[in-house]
């Protein structure tokens, strides 16, 4: 629950002031039972000052509903208030105590602020810095803990080297494969692969690669049934260039 006591409404500042000034005025301690009974002034002081802005009044509707609840509690003992509800009347109760405590005590601090001054030495800057170890630091204490230090270090890994394997490219194979077909007018696809010993990655490219030509119309491609070899032949003379 917040309360600015900075704003200037009416003939208070802030609601705790209005709220406190009403407890007093019926001569009651604050408590709930007090809160309650002062819910139907604070109200009616509040529709007084109906023309305020609301940015001004916030903080005093706000406490205004804390009241309400608390003057439903007092009629309405049966009545069941969730936790939040619960913890608002208690925050109000406890600021409001926390309020008139500083009020009190305004005279007072005005009457004796900077009457009592004390300062401390201030440190020479002259003084030079000193390192001063414990005795209880040795080398043998050093040592053991700079060791423990680089015990916690992480370790240096050697990385193996991974050897980067030349992948050919797809103009290369088309352009391998039509001298190829140019050449022989037919082959087989399996003894392209296994003559070239192509990695499996260049076997998927050289295959790409006699799709792109059969697409071309360059080559004629048969295959007699699933998972057999692949027949390429020549569709017409002359090497295409790329």
């Amino acid at each position: 629950m917040t309360a600015d006591f900075t704003i200037k409404v009416g003939d208070f500042e802030g609601p705790f002031e209005m709220l406190l000034f009403l407890i007093e005025k019926h001569k009651l301690h604050i408590s709930q039972v007090s809160l309650a009974k002062v819910a139907d002034d604070y109200i009616v002081y509040l529709q007084k000052l109906a023309d305020k802005p609301m940015a001004e009044m916030a903080n005093f509707i706000l406490v205004a509903s804390t009241l309400m609840l608390i003057k439903s509690l007092s009629l309405l003992p049966g009545l069941t208030i969730s936790p939040e509800e619960s913890e608002s009347i208690g925050d109000l109760e406890r600021r409001l105590k926390h309020y008139q405590r500083i009020k009190d005590l305004t005279p007072w601090l005005k009457n004796n602020f900077g009457t009592r001054l004390i300062f401390e030495r201030q440190i020479s800057n002259n003084r030079p810095v000193v390192f001063t170890p414990s005795p209880e630091i040795k080398t043998p204490s050093l040592f053991l803990a700079i060791r423990g230090v680089m015990a916690e270090l992480p370790k240096l890994e050697k990385i193996p080297a991974a050897i980067i394997k030349k992948v050919i490219s797809l103009e290369e194979v088309m352009t391998d494969l039509a001298k190829r077909v140019a050449q022989q007018m037919s082959f087989r696809f399996k003894d392209y692969v296994k003559e070239n010993k192509h990695e499996k990655v260049n076997v998927i490219v050289s295959f790409l690669g006699i799709l792109e030509l059969f697409k071309q119309g360059l080559v004629e491609v048969r295959q007699n049934s699933h998972f057999e070899d692949i027949d390429i032949e020549n569709r017409q003379s002359g090497v295409p260039h790329y």
